[in-house]
C-alpha cells in the first residue's frame, strides 16, 4: 500500500503499491511519476523545496520552506490525481487526510 499525506509544509508518500512486482507495476509507477513531476515543477518555478528519498524504505518526501499561489495550486492538483488514483486503486493507494 502506498500512502500520501500532504501537509503545509510537506508531501510524504510512503510504501510500494503491491499492485504488482516491482518494474511492472503501473500504480506505483503513476504515484511516483505524479511526485517527481510536482517536485520538479515546484522547484522550476521557485518555490523553496528539498526532496529526501530513501528507495530502499520506498519513502519520498518533499519538504516545503516556501511556495507561491501558483506552487499552492499544483498541490491542489497533485492531491486531485491523487484522490483520483486511490479512487480506481483503493486497495493499493490511499491519502492520508
Amino acid at each position: 500500500m502506498t500512502t500520501i499525506q500532504v501537509t503545509d509544509k510537506q508531501v510524504i508518500v510512503k510504501g510500494h503499491s503491491g499492485y504488482d512486482v516491482v518494474g511492472k507495476d503501473i500504480v506505483c509507477a503513476a504515484i511516483s511519476t505524479l511526485t517527481e513531476a510536482t517536485y520538479n515543477y515546484l522547484a522550476a518555478i521557485g518555490n523553496r523545496v528539498r526532496k529526501v528519498e530513501n528507495e530502499e524504505d520506498a519513502v519520498f518526501i518533499i519538504n516545503i520552506d516556501y511556495i507561491s499561489n501558483s506552487g499552492r495550486r499544483m498541490l491542489g492538483s497533485f492531491i486531485q490525481m491523487v484522490d483520483d488514483i486511490a479512487s480506481q486503486y483503493p486497495d493499493y493507494v490511499r491519502r492520508i487526510k
